[in-house]
């Protein structure tokens, strides 16, 4: 009988103190989730909705790793199509900046017109 209380209890001792059980985990859980309610209530704010558990699905990275990889992949090429980024001018819109062109034109002609008899009657 000795003997037995010689060996040491897990629940006893450096090793024991670490080991915590699943009923204090989930009581500290609630005491957390109590205290964030709280400070969401004192604020006026509601709280935000809990995130979801990720589920496991037991495969390996190296099994999951190419499917983020091809997903990763086919959404930076959609963002950076160069189709996506350009599209042709409309009838309608060339028009206008058509008679944009023209006013513009027009009025760098008369400019150069007043400056010349400007610069005519000046040397007269």
């Amino acid at each position: 009988m000795d003997d037995l209380d010689a060996i040491p209890s897990i629940s006893s001792g450096a090793v024991g103190s670490r080991f915590v059980t699943q009923s204090e985990v989930e009581t500290a859980k609630a005491r957390r989730d109590e205290q964030w309610r709280a400070a969401y209530a004192r604020l006026g704010q509601e709280p935000p909705p809990p995130p979801a558990e990720d589920a496991f699905d037991g495969r390996s990275l190296a099994e999951v790793s190419p499917q983020f990889l091809a997903a990763k992949q086919e959404e930076w090429e959609e963002r950076n199509k160069l189709g996506n980024q350009f599209r042709a001018l409309e009838e309608d819109e060339v028009l206008f900046l058509d008679s944009i062109m023209e006013k513009q034109r027009e009025e760098e002609r008369l400019r150069k017109e007043m400056d010349g008899e400007e610069l005519k009657h000046f040397r007269e």
